[in-house]
């Protein structure tokens, strides 16, 4: 027995979800506002090099489903080195990881940079990972915040190297970092310093979004105006009225999109996913190299600038560096809510990105969604990178899915066990 479900959505949740569900043998059919594909939606070419926005480098230890995904439709990865430099706002740099020559050792500051900062940065790794063993050890909730009221690191080295990765990784505010459980970030941060390799996809994002969407039904353009359950199914209708009845909806939109739910039968879910909390900004892709240091030998793929107070970080990720077509153009930046705009005639697109932040409700919707999701005879299901615990948003986002489908797939095998 096969299922039709729908997907409504079509970001890394939404396309994880079809394509497992289509491989457990469902009909499945992809719902999307935009014009196209929702994961690959703002990604450029310029030169005629790929630029991925936002750009994704991935460690197989914190990235391992969506490696696994790549891997299953046939994308391939390749490695990248990625180094950084930390600078004032005045483009000075006072710190840069490299590499020991002839053997390519990994090390913390490079030859030029190797003094008594870069030993406090090396100080500084150590006692980031011993914090990090020993909350794995305790396996603690501790928010970062409370972690912090209890550690002695060096203002430098926490505001001006460890904040702005952790910003990266996140891509949220400083106010929206203290709130999340410290060890899933520091796990997160521990794995990509000391793991495996970092990697790049061939062909970018839209090469998985290509392999995950091969022959999956969609109807783009126009966004989903109604869900409601009767007792044919599930009725989901776009604006423009393309549509039908569904054996099981999978909803992988933000939970603060969610306005198509018939209010009557989904008040619960509405209320609950209402505490899902979510962080703006606005990612600048451009040309201005005044967001990198002023030495252009100290540029790196991760650049981090910070006011002398320690208060304002940003980082700018040269993409040049990690994108092998774009290797002999010039310089392409992205920036996370720069703290100046960039030049007018350098910027090549802004784009405006919104994700889930944690907070000390967000464990509660997650006990909410499991308990939905194992209900019998359970029709609508939720996934998104905002429907699972941990660090990064794709992982979080595939996990989800992989949830989800698992979910359909139990209450299937139930159905059928019974008498």
């Amino acid at each position: 027995m096969t299922y039709s479900i729908a997907v409504i959505g079509s970001g890394m949740a939404g396309l994880a979800a079809a394509y497992r569900a289509r491989h457990d043998g469902h009909d499945v059919t992809v719902f999307e506002a935009r014009d196209s594909h929702g994961m690959d939606a703002h990604a450029l070419r310029v030169n005629g090099g790929l630029v991925d926005v936002p750009l994704r480098v991935m460690s197989p230890d914190a990235w391992p489903s969506v490696l696994q995904l790549a891997d299953e439709v046939g994308v391939g990865t390749f490695q990248v080195d990625v180094h950084a430099s930390c600078s004032w706002t005045d483009r000075q740099t006072w710190f840069r990881s490299g590499e020991m020559p002839i053997l390519g050792w990994p090390f913390v500051g490079s030859w030029r940079y190797m003094n008594m900062r870069a030993l406090g940065m090396a100080t500084g790794i150590w006692q980031l990972s011993r914090l990090t063993r020993k909350l794995a050890r305790e396996n603690t909730n501790a928010t970062l915040a409370e972690v912090l009221q209890n550690q002695s690191f060096d203002p430098q080295f926490w505001r001006g190297l460890v904040l702005p990765l952790l910003s990266t990784i996140c891509t949220c505010d400083e106010k929206h970092l203290l709130n999340w459980p410290a060890a899933q970030l520091l796990s997160s941060l521990h794995g990509i310093l000391y793991g495996s390799e970092l990697k790049r996809l061939k062909g970018g994002t839209g090469a998985l979004v290509e392999g995950l969407a091969q022959g999956l039904p969609l109807h783009c353009g126009s966004p989903v105006a109604q869900v409601e359950v009767s007792n044919e199914g599930v009725r989901v209708y776009n604006q423009r009225g393309d549509g039908g009845v569904f054996d099981r909806v999978i909803v992988a939109t933000q939970a603060n999109q969610l306005g198509f739910l018939d209010e009557s039968q989904f008040r619960e879910e509405r209320e609950m996913l209402e505490n899902i909390g979510f962080d703006a900004g606005e990612l600048w892709v451009h040309q201005d190299p005044r967001f990198m240091p002023s030495k252009q030998e100290d540029w790196t793929a991760l650049n981090f600038q910070m006011d002398k107070a320690l208060e304002k970080p940003m980082f700018t990720v040269w993409v040049n560096k990690v994108e092998p077509t774009l290797m002999n153009s010039a310089p392409v930046f992205q920036t996370w809510n720069p703290l100046f705009e960039p030049d007018p005639d350098t910027v090549l697109a802004r784009v405006p990105l919104e994700r889930a932040v944690v907070h000390s409700g967000t464990a509660r919707v997650h006990e909410a969604l499991g308990q939905w999701h194992r209900q019998p005879g359970r029709k609508v299901f939720f996934c998104g990178s905002w429907a699972y615990e941990g660090v990064p948003l794709l992982e979080s986002a595939v996990r989800s899915a992989n949830s989800v489908v698992d979910a359909i797939r139990l209450s299937h095998e139930d159905a059928v066990s019974k008498p």
